[in-house]
């Protein structure tokens, strides 16, 4: 089962957590929108999810240069990987170029595209 990781915080946090399955967490290493917002506290109490907090720079620099190199190889990695087409990251978005953000983003605006996330691809 793949962690879900959170750099944002907010509502966002929230609903990262509800997308979750029972026992899942969603570690928290970053702030840029303030505090958590909509957990839904059954979510933490009846489906035993966890919300849990990590310092970064600490995470990176954990057992010395060595180990800290190899974990940012393999992290680095893993996330490259999954933002490419077909990537674990694909799924949920709709990708689109930035000549045709415009067309695609009146499309999403008049309802054409429910439920879909936009993502302009710079080549």
């Amino acid at each position: 089962r793949k962690p879900s990781v959170d750099a944002v915080s907010g509502v966002s946090t929230g609903n990262m957590l509800a997308a979750l399955p029972p026992k899942g967490t969603v570690f928290l290493y970053g702030g840029l929108a303030g505090s958590v917002g909509g957990v839904n506290p059954m979510d933490m109490i009846y489906r035993q999810k966890k919300l849990s907090g990590f310092l970064l720079n600490k995470w990176i620099k954990n057992g010395g240069t060595i180990s800290m190199v190899q974990r940012m190889l393999s992290a680095g990695a893993e996330v490259n990987e999954g933002l490419q087409k077909g990537g674990w990251s694909s799924s949920q978005f709709e990708d689109t170029t930035p000549e045709k953000a415009m067309e695609d983003l009146l499309k999403l605006l008049d309802g054409q595209a429910t439920n879909k996330k936009l993502r302009i691809r710079f080549s």
